[in-house]
C-alpha cells in the first residue's frame, strides 16, 4: 500500500489508494507515534509525501525505513513549468495544481489553497504550471491585527458573527478579515476569468470552508486536492519506470 501524507505548518494528513478510491487514514498533529497508531495493520510499501516545514527527526527516519520519498524540485510531474524559479516553488502548491489537473485535464484551472497562506495558482489548458499568488491566511491576519497594534484583541475567525459591517470591535475584525479574504478570492477569480476561457476553480485548504461560494457555477471544493495530486505524480512515476 503507498502512503500519501501532507505535512502543513500546523497540522499533517496521510492517505492511501484503495480499491480505486483515495482512503484519509490520519489528520491531526505531526507525531509519528500518532500516526503510526493510526496505520496499524497496514502493509505500507513505499509513497511520497510533501512539506512546508522542517520534519522532526523521528518522523524522517520513518518515512526513509518506509520508502516514502519526498515531492521535491527535480522529480518528474505531469504539468510542463512556466515558473521561473520552480526550485523554490512550494511542493504543496504544485501537488495541488497536479491534483486539479488530474481531475479536470485540459482546462484551465485556478486553484486557491486557504491555509496558513492563501495561495493562488493557475494551470493552463495545455497542461504548464503557469504560476500563482501567496498572501496572508485568515489565521495570520488575525494575529497579525492583535500583535502589531496596542489594544486591538486576537479574535477567533470561527466562532462568531462575521456580518457585513461589525457591530462591535471583535465583529469588525473579523469581518475586516474573513470578508476582506472572500472578496480577495473572487477578485481573482474573476480577473482570471476575463483574461482566460472556461476556467474552472478548485478551493482547497483547512479554512476554505470560510470561503465555499455555494450555488456559483465551476467552483469546486476539495479538501484532498493534494493528496489526489500527491498520487498523481507517483503513478506518474511508477508508469515511467515501467
Amino acid at each position: 500500500m503507498k502512503l500519501l501524507l501532507d505535512f502543513g505548518n500546523t497540522r499533517m494528513k496521510a492517505a492511501c489508494r484503495r480499491n480505486g478510491m483515495l482512503e484519509q487514514l490520519y489528520s491531526g498533529p505531526v507525531s509519528r507515534e500518532q500516526l503510526e497508531r493510526s496505520l496499524y495493520g497496514l502493509d505500507i510499501e513505499g509513497g511520497m509525501y510533501c512539506t512546508v516545514r522542517d520534519i522532526p527527526d523521528d518522523m524522517a527516519q520513518w518515512l526513509e525505513a518506509h520508502r516514502i520519498v519526498r515531492l521535491e524540485y527535480g522529480i518528474p510531474v505531469p504539468l510542463s513549468m512556466k515558473y521561473r524559479s520552480p526550485q523554490t516553488l512550494g511542493m504543496d502548491r504544485l501537488a495541488a495544481a497536479v491534483g486539479a489537473w488530474a481531475a479536470s485535464p485540459g482546462r484551465n484551472l485556478l486553484v486557491i489553497d486557504a491555509g496558513t497562506a492563501i495561495t493562488c495558482d493557475f494551470v493552463s489548458a495545455d497542461g504548464a504550471y503557469v504560476g500563482g499568488n501567496i498572501a496572508p491566511g485568515v489565521k495570520l491576519r488575525l494575529e497579525s491585527l492583535h500583535e502589531h497594534t496596542g489594544r486591538l484583541p486576537l479574535v477567533d475567525a470561527g466562532s462568531g458573527d462575521c456580518p457585513m459591517f461589525g457591530y462591535d470591535t471583535e465583529t469588525a475584525i473579523r469581518s475586516g478579515v474573513v470578508n476582506g479574504i472572500r472578496l480577495e478570492i473572487e477578485g481573482i477569480i474573476r480577473k482570471t476569468r476575463e483574461s482566460y476561457s472556461s476556467v474552472l476553480v478548485f478551493l482547497t485548504g483547512g479554512d476554505a470552508y470560510f470561503f465555499e461560494m455555494t450555488g456559483k457555477c465551476d467552483i469546486f471544493a476539495d479538501a484532498d486536492l493534494v493528496m489526489k495530486g500527491l498520487d498523481s505524480i507517483l503513478e506518474f512515476n511508477e508508469n515511467k519506470t515501467e
